[in-house]
């Protein structure tokens, strides 16, 4: 999974700048001015015949020390997603535990897991079945299948959750829509027609995907090799420091 999502994002780089690297010369001139005046980000720039492209991926220290604060607190949970539950419900972040949730988001185009803030007939549909109101707004919520949680998941859940929590780049509403839709705008050509900034920002989702994908199966082999020398240590069997 984490190669072909690595894959999509040369393509899509590749194929955004076949369509627009003589197509948009006043847009690359504003961009020019964003990059100087530092308003996108950057300490890499890479100009390639009109265009100007800065681009600053999330440096290692800022994902250590992300993976670290996440790591500490699913320790403390003891990695048990619903002592999780009450860490995120005191964030005051909702978790609803729903039967054949699945298919309950289905209808909205969701997936089960950390559901960002809606807007429009959405969130009327979440209100509405949720919480039995008539309302056009929802926050950032949890919607779970009931009794039937996969840690695996939810921890990848949990980190999403975290970093948007955080207000990290590429966990902006607007980049995961884009996100959740990736395959099919890649697919449909409309790649060609998402501006410089909206690249950039699908570009940090994707990055931040591969960091939670990495964070879980660190977690998992960490998780296994815990519980492995506590057998030992109750067998009496010595154990590597």
């Amino acid at each position: 999974m984490k190669k072909l999502i690595q894959k999509l994002s040369l393509i899509i780089y590749n194929c955004f700048y076949k369509k627009q690297d003589f197509k948009a010369k006043k847009e690359f001139v504003k961009l020019n001015k964003k990059v100087l005046s530092g308003s996108i980000c950057g300490e890499k720039i890479h100009t390639t015949g009109s265009a100007t492209l800065c681009i600053k991926n999330a440096s290692k220290k800022e994902t250590q020390e992300l993976n670290e604060k996440i790591k500490n607190i699913v320790k403390k949970c003891q990695y048990n997603p619903y002592e999780l539950f009450k860490y995120i419900k005191g964030a005051k972040t909702p978790i609803y535990q729903v039967k054949n949730a699945s298919k309950f988001l289905a209808k909205i185009n969701e997936k089960e897991g950390l559901i960002f803030p809606k807007k429009g007939y959405k969130a009327f549909y979440l209100n509405l079945i949720l919480n039995k109101k008539i309302k056009f707004e929802t926050s950032e919520m949890f919607i779970v299948e009931k009794n039937e949680v996969n840690p695996y998941n939810f921890l990848y859940q949990f980190y999403a959750w975290y970093g948007y929590k955080m207000g990290l780049k590429g966990y902006e509403l607007e980049t995961q829509e884009y996100y959740k839709h990736v395959f099919e705008i890649y697919n449909s050509g409309k790649i060609n027609e998402l501006s410089f900034d909206e690249v950039l920002a699908l570009k940090s989702a994707i990055q931040r995907d591969c960091e939670a994908i990495e964070f879980v199966k660190e977690t998992v082999k960490q998780y296994s090799a815990s519980k492995k020398n506590l057998e030992k240590i109750k067998q009496g069997k010595a154990i590597k420091v």
